[in-house]
């Protein structure tokens, strides 16, 4: 899963939000010059953050959306779980530092997706470079 920043025509990906936000504000301060301060602001239902620089308290320069994870289809559940065995499974991943950091952004995400019917399985994986991931396996009125 990776977060998608667009910026003044271009966009990147990358794998976690703290990157996301980071580069976001790289790009501003590189088209617009020294800057004093930021603003963020969550969409919970978009799962999109909106950054923008402020120079002596006035936002100056085009904004920068910084676009969440989408749930992707992880595969069909295996047979022999009762009435599951066509249905399918979702997964949606949460980068974090810290566990608390993870199931943060999960509990947001979760709050705000009221299609989701079953939260599956959870899980708490090691990623390359440090920090961990934590993936939610889950069934949606759309699955």
């Amino acid at each position: 899963m990776t977060y998608r920043v667009e910026y003044n025509g271009g966009d990147l990906e990358v794998s976690t939000l703290d990157a996301a936000l980071d580069n976001a504000k790289h790009a501003i301060a590189a088209d617009v010059g020294p800057i004093s301060g930021w603003t963020v602001e969550h969409d919970e239902t978009i799962n999109d953050w909106f950054v923008q620089g402020v120079r002596d308290g006035t936002p100056i320069g085009p904004t920068a959306v910084v676009t969440g994870p989408e749930p992707v289809a992880a595969g069909q559940v295996d047979g022999g779980t009762g009435d599951d065995t066509d249905g399918w499974v979702r997964r949606v991943s949460f980068p974090g530092i810290t566990p608390a950091e993870a199931f943060g952004a999960a509990a947001v995400w979760l709050g705000a997706r009221t299609p989701v019917l079953t939260v599956t399985d959870v899980s708490w994986q090691p990623v390359p470079g440090g920090g961990h991931e934590l993936r939610i396996y889950y069934r949606d009125a759309r699955s």
